[in-house]
């Protein structure tokens, strides 16, 4: 058997713990700030006005993504530099001052509420896309595990918050951003994953996104801003109890991560989609107790595509180390927050329309989820689309097929996969020799004698293959290479 230290390092190592609670510090700053500042306060303001002024917190985030995404292209702008990271501060903190003031009877107008909700969106932008940056940068194949904690982390931040008195949310909203900013930038420097970090200033598109998903996303969010504005108008009941169940959404996320459950995006998706419709559907005909327990599945349902969105997004950056995630992935970010954004402006203007609870909004929740049924349906695919990197294997192999000769050995076919796994994985030559004796059951004393090299190097290659193939035994390794497939594209017979 393979040398446990390899196993080790996957584990939860002290960096991944500390960066977890710094991106947990973010999400309940957001649950705060964007779901809970504005739902009862001021109590006077009609609640298509609330509904109106955080909607530009929602407007925000995708603008956010799509100028980082422009700011990406340009190879000396850095998401982390100083003059970043303090734009972003500045933004996420703008608002709670403002809020300190309106408590002490300060009469700031509308606009102005409006603007710092935008830039809050724009903050939290950044820092999310940070923050899963530095995840790239652990040494960790848990990206679910991640991203599922953070988001259950953050909804016990933002419950803590939202139980205490009115006066002092405003200062958790505060220290919770103080605290992620402090620890992204220790991070940051620390991440002990740097030395393998794609240089700052490469900005070539070495990863590209299929289009099936794309489309799905945006519908799910427009489904999700809908469920959440229904909790919005409500009150702070319902947001308090709906907000709750990310809870256990994120969760599930981060159990299957932790548990080695290999669940693709695609598949979570579907289930998904059978879980929000049929929650949607149910609530016209629905008392309001029931009507709140569907709309609580949705935020569960929203919890995890967001937590396995970002996991994947994370997974997929460490396959190939040429360009840094923050300039990769911003695009992708934006396009569920863009559906969540439209969602919310179609429930804006519906609430201004005909009211907070009229029927014209179950309608076009409806509308919604069956527009979202018919997205998933034309869009995603019926069979696995793409590897674990979301690529096609023609694609990352340049669009070549392997040759199989049927007359080939089993010594030559080992040879063949394994070679083609170096290539669609982009292992490096020396992981690929270390990946012929690993797939032959060799363990890590022999790597080190065959090779002569240290304990920690042979640790090092085996570490970086595993997850390289997300792969955590090397009895799974060995199935694997058994099992890869290789293309028959031109069988020549002996």
């Amino acid at each position: 058997m393979v040398d446990s230290a390899p196993e080790e390092k996957i584990g939860v190592s002290a960096m991944e713990l500390l960066s977890i609670a710094g991106f947990a510090f973010l999400i309940g700053w957001m649950f705060v700030q964007f779901f809970w500042l504005f739902c009862d306060f001021p109590s006077h303001v009609p609640v298509s006005t609330r509904d109106f002024t955080q909607m530009w917190a929602f407007i925000g985030i995708p603008v956010g993504y799509i100028a980082l995404h422009l700011l990406g292209r340009l190879p000396r702008f850095n998401v982390f530099s100083t003059p970043c990271v303090s734009v972003e501060l500045v933004f996420a903190v703008a608002l709670p001052i403002a809020t300190f003031a309106m408590y002490n009877g300060a009469l700031i107008p509308l606009p102005v509420v409006c603007a710092l909700n935008f830039l809050a969106g724009v903050a939290f932008a950044g820092l999310n896309l940070s923050w899963l940056d530095v995840c790239s940068r652990l040494k960790t194949t848990g990206y679910g595990r991640f991203t599922g904690l953070a988001y259950a982390g953050g909804t016990l931040l933002f419950a803590l918050a939202a139980l205490s008195p009115e006066s002092m949310q405003p200062a958790f909203i505060f220290i919770y951003v103080l605290c992620s900013v402090g620890l992204l930038v220790f991070a940051t420097a620390r991440a002990d994953g740097n030395d393998e970090r794609a240089p700052l200033e490469a900005t070539a598109d070495t990863w590209k996104f299929s289009k099936e998903v794309e489309p799905s996303l945006f519908m799910y969010g427009v489904v999700f801003a809908l469920t959440f504005v229904f909790l919005f108008n409500f009150g702070p009941d319902y947001v308090f109890i709906g907000l709750l169940f990310a809870f256990p959404g994120a969760l599930v996320i981060a159990l299957l991560s932790i548990t080695h459950r290999e669940v693709g995006i695609t598949s979570i998706q579907r289930i998904l989609t059978f879980v929000a419709v049929a929650a949607c559907v149910i609530t016209p005909f629905a008392s309001d107790a029931v009507q709140l327990a569907c709309a609580c599945v949705v935020v569960a349902a929203w919890a995890a595509l967001v937590t396995v969105n970002s996991a994947f997004l994370v997974k997929k950056s460490t396959f190939s180390r040429e360009t840094p995630l923050f300039r990769q992935s911003a695009m992708r970010l934006s396009v569920l927050t863009l559906g969540f954004a439209a969602g919310w402006v179609v429930a804006t203007v519906a609430t201004m329309i005909v009211g907070a609870h009229a029927g014209v909004f179950t309608t076009i929740r409806l509308i919604a989820v069956v527009v979202l049924v018919a997205v998933v349906m034309l869009f995603l695919p019926v069979e696995k689309h793409h590897n674990a990197d979301g690529t096609s294997p023609a694609d990352a192999q340049g669009g070549a097929t392997t040759v199989l000769n049927v007359s080939m050995s089993e010594a030559e076919l080992f040879e063949a996969r394994c070679d083609a796994i170096a290539k669609l994985y982009q292992l490096s030559p020396r992981e690929t020799d270390i990946l012929r004796y690993l797939a032959r059951g060799r363990n890590a004393a022999y790597l080190q004698e065959k090779f002569t090299i240290s304990p920690h190097t042979v640790k090092s290659h085996i570490y970086n293959i595993y997850r390289k193939l997300d792969i955590h035994s090397q009895q799974k390794l060995m199935d694997f290479v058994e099992e890869f497939p290789l293309e028959d594209a031109e069988v020549r017979k002996a």
